[in-house]
């Protein structure tokens, strides 16, 4: 799939509101298993604060609402460097990054919190 089939694809699923069909294709759980093995399935940001927490999903940083076209990317380019676009985050770290976790009900714990179902 070239990177203009990824983004018309991504745009469409978005469109549907039915993003999560990324998350579930082969050429995304393979490179998702990929960035998670290369890290030994430890969460990156715990990992530089001296934690070792076990990782839940691959996060990208840039978005896959807001950039489709990179969302098979391992890397994307900003101000002349190259950039990680995949990281592994336990689940906690990965709804900070999303901005959720934070006052949610009391028995909503172990709901989905995004379309990538982490």
């Amino acid at each position: 799939m070239t990177q203009d089939e990824l983004e018309k694809w991504i745009r469409q699923l978005i469109k549907e509101d039915k993003l999560y069909k990324f998350y579930k294709c082969s050429e995304w759980r393979q490179l998702s298993e990929a960035v998670m093995k290369e890290n030994n399935y430890e969460c990156q940001y715990c990992k530089k604060r001296g934690f070792h927490t076990k990782a839940r999903s691959v996060h990208h940083v840039q978005w896959v609402r807001k950039h489709p076209r990179l969302a098979l990317s391992r890397t994307y380019e900003y101000r002349g460097a190259t950039c990680s676009n995949l990281i592994p985050l336990c689940e906690d770290c990965h709804n900070k990054e999303h901005g959720k976790g934070k006052g949610m009900k009391k028995g909503n714990e172990n709901r989905f919190m995004n379309e990538e179902r982490w």
